[in-house]
């Protein structure tokens, strides 16, 4: 489906809203797990020239105690989707997520660049990188960091608060 970057940024902001928040999706059970939750797909292209942030090619969220199975299952199949980052709700990796994939194929001296949607700006605690990352830096109201591997947590400062991400293989 060939669709305007602008309606396509619409299409998927009205599907986060008839989903919901995943925080409003998920309920946690007495260990601090999620009984049922919400597990979003992610799909970004690559940063053109002249730009200066990945485009969104789609977005999806699944909810319920199948969430899991049904966000794999819409990852897109084309050759060059790469999965990127699994973006988690809390401290080392738990909670809520959202898998992020390049749709440009694996992590280059380029990387990808892109703000966070409104609910993980102010959720996003922990993430894995894949795809031939390595390393990573994010920015908030609060400073910044930089990061090589895996993030068990973005630290105080980023913690629920960060509003750019850029990743790449250096």
């Amino acid at each position: 489906m060939n669709m305007p970057r602008t309606a396509l940024a619409l299409a998927s902001a009205a599907c986060l809203l008839a989903v919901g928040s995943p925080a409003l999706a998920a309920s946690g059970a007495a260990d601090g797990t999620s009984a049922t939750s919400t597990h979003c797909v992610l799909v970004l292209d690559e940063v053109k020239t002249g730009e200066s942030v990945s485009a969104v090619d789609s977005y999806t969220c699944f909810g319920g105690p199948d969430a899991s199975t049904r966000a794999a299952a819409a990852v897109p199949r084309a050759a060059a989707q790469t999965e990127l980052m699994t973006w988690a709700e809390h401290a080392s990796y738990g909670g809520t997520y959202t898998k992020v994939y390049g749709s440009a194929g694996p992590c280059d001296a380029a990387g990808y660049s892109f703000s966070p949607n409104n609910y993980w700006s102010t959720h996003l605690s922990s993430f894995l990188i894949d795809g031939g990352c390595n390393k990573s830096f994010l920015r908030g109201p609060r400073g910044n960091a930089s990061f090589t591997g895996d993030v068990p947590y973005v630290g105080d400062t980023l913690n629920d608060a960060v509003t750019y991400v850029k990743i790449w293989r250096g």
